[in-house]
């Protein structure tokens, strides 16, 4: 805990005198303490994360010290360090232990007061931390081979349960035997884009973490569409989502697996954003879009493993997407070739794409109607299956 120039205070205040005053009380101790200063905010910790002061005092009475404080309970390299409140209140006392400060100073304090106060708090975390240390090592002493061998199966499982979900099954396979993955050809997949209209905007409106939780809903009932049609997630880049049909293993029904699984993520989307509408919510609307085409898929990275997939079939998917409409399935002419007999679908025309220049596209409405079950023409007829597991 003791640094080699000694122990580091840093002060977070803006008040002049309480400033000095805490400079002054460890001025001829400059060998053993050293004071560091700072208001609140990011300059704040840019120090503690240059610095890593062994303590830090804290004037309450500055707008967002509670927050501060909150903030450095919730890092896990900041909430080691102690933290003592300066108050003015004494009636503050509680809450600021509860937001995590180990001790207070009622304003104003002598030096003496001040002194004796961080050389006990110093003292204490230095003998707690003493006694985890020592703690730590007899229960790594008394681990016996047979504690270890079991760990380390335990360790082994998790690792390959994480490896099978950052890769698909097929190629987690391959690189635990081999410890690479050959780069493969793929002829014909499908691979589809969606992206929310207006992310920017919305997000901009919403605190991060009702981001986070609102894209989590989205995405994991698009895992689980998805999934149900043998459809590869391969990423997600902010508010956009990727997958793709036909690989790691080979099938010739990926068009229509795709454009299925592109349908029912649009009759999620409408089902969701009508309950969101009538609790007042902000509805968030999707485009879709999808084509089919030749892929290069492979593993990239040595460290941090990545499934992905290159060719212009994904540029192409990716327009496809932009330059669709919210609600709607957006699909190439080269996708429509493949699923044009059985779905119902609305010719666009030509349209321009950026950097591909006029490409023929359909709206996708839903399955025809002698494939579809009544009054549902996303849903797959026991017909409509029956000719799919022909495939």
């Amino acid at each position: 805990m003791k640094h080699q120039n000694g122990y580091k205070i840093l002060t977070l205040s803006d008040n002049k005198k309480l400033i000095s005053l805490i400079s002054n009380s460890f001025k001829k101790q400059t060998q053993t303490y050293s004071v560091l200063e700072s208001c609140l905010g990011e300059e704040a910790f840019d120090i503690i994360d240059d610095e890593r002061p062994d303590i830090i005092l804290i004037d309450i009475d500055i707008i967002g010290s509670y927050s501060f404080l909150d903030e450095l309970k919730s890092f896990e390299d900041t909430r080691g360090i102690p933290t003592i409140a300066m108050l003015s209140k004494t009636e503050e006392i509680e809450k600021a232990i509860n937001n995590g400060a180990v001790d207070f100073l009622i304003k104003p304090f002598d030096k003496i007061e001040l002194t004796v106060r961080i050389k006990s708090i110093l003292s204490l975390f230095k003998l707690i931390k003493n006694i985890a240390g020592q703690a730590e090592k007899l229960e790594i002493q008394s681990q016996n081979l047979e504690q270890q061998k079991q760990r380390l199966e335990v360790e082994m499982k998790k690792t390959d349960n994480l490896l099978k979900n950052i890769l698909p099954y097929e190629i987690a396979e391959q690189l635990k035997n081999k410890g690479y993955v050959d780069a493969k050809k793929y002829r014909r997949v499908s691979i589809l884009f969606t992206d929310f209209k207006d992310f920017t905007k919305i997000s901009s409106a919403l605190a991060p973490e009702n981001i986070i939780k609102e894209l989590g809903v989205y995405f994991g009932k698009f895992d689980e569409i998805t999934g149900e049609h043998f459809i590869e997630k391969i990423k997600t880049i902010g508010d956009a989502y990727m997958c793709v049909g036909g690989l790691p293993l080979r099938n010739k029904s990926n068009p229509i697996d795709t454009v299925l699984a592109g349908l029912e993520i649009q009759k999620f989307m409408k089902k969701y954003n009508d309950s969101r509408s009538k609790e007042n919510h902000t509805v968030w609307k999707l485009r879709l879009g999808i084509h089919t085409g030749k892929v290069i898929a492979g593993v990239i990275g040595s460290k941090k493993f990545a499934y992905d997939i290159w060719g212009d079939a994904v540029n192409t998917a990716s327009r496809m997407e932009s330059s669709g409409e919210t609600g709607k399935v957006n699909i190439s002419e080269t996708t429509y070739k493949y699923i044009k007999n059985y779905f119902d679908c609305t010719y666009r025309g030509k349209i321009k794409a950026k950097n591909k220049g006029e490409i023929d596209m359909y709206f996708v409405n839903g399955l025809k109607k002698k494939y579809h079950k009544e009054g549902d023409p996303v849903t797959p007829n026991a017909k409509f299956r029956e000719i799919l597991s022909s495939y």
